[in-house]
């Protein structure tokens, strides 16, 4: 598994809570390494480096208000690369 070489200093992870605990456990019996997670529903919006601007923030209105926020794949958290 990606997290437990040592020469990996950091996993980030979106999904889901128990995987995430276990990807928590592997990250400590390393060299207790950093680690992001998004777990348990909280659906993220991932704008890289290429994407048109504009789109984005129309995808990230509409992903957070469609049905007033009350949908399972509410984008209610957004990442932009900087």
């Amino acid at each position: 598994p990606i997290t437990l070489p040592m020469d990996v200093d950091k996993i980030a992870f979106t999904g889901s809570s128990p995987v995430g605990h276990k990807i928590m456990e592997m990250a400590a019996q390393s060299n207790l390494k950093r680690v992001s997670l998004e777990l348990g529903g909280k659906s993220p919006l991932i704008v890289l480096p290429d994407a048109d601007l504009d789109q984005a923030v129309s995808a990230a209105h509409i992903g957070l208000f469609l049905n007033m926020g009350q949908c399972c794949c509410a984008s209610s958290r957004v990442f932009v690369h900087d």
